[in-house]
C-alpha cells in the first residue's frame, strides 16, 4: 500500500499559521497600541482575570476596527488565554 506524503489542495507555498512578525499591518497594530504584538512577552494582568501572569508570544485575538484607535480595547492572546489589552497592568519582552 502506497503512503501518502501531503495532500494538497493547489501548488504554492505551504499555509502558515498565525501573523507573521515583520507583516506591516501588525507593526502598525503594535505601535498604535504601544503593545508588542507578535513579540514573546511577560503579561501581567489584573487580579479580576482567571489568569494574571502569562509568558509566550502575544498575539491578535481579533483584528481592531480600521482606521485604529487606541483608545479601544484590543483582543489579545498569548499561549491560547484571551484577554483584553485594558486587562493588561504590565508587560516584558523575553529574549
Amino acid at each position: 500500500m502506497n503512503e501518502q506524503q501531503e495532500f494538497r489542495f493547489a501548488d504554492g507555498d505551504p499555509i502558515q499559521v498565525g501573523m507573521q512578525t515583520d507583516d506591516p499591518l501588525l507593526a502598525d497594530i503594535a505601535a498604535a497600541w504601544a503593545l508588542p504584538v507578535g513579540k514573546r512577552v511577560r503579561v501581567q494582568l489584573k487580579a479580576s482575570e482567571n489568569l494574571t501572569l502569562l509568558e509566550g508570544r502575544l498575539d491578535l485575538a481579533a483584528a481592531p476596527e480600521v482606521p485604529f484607535d487606541p483608545r479601544q480595547p484590543l483582543s489579545l492572546r498569548v499561549s491560547g488565554y484571551v484577554f483584553s489589552s485594558r486587562s493588561i497592568t504590565a508587560w516584558s519582552t523575553l529574549a
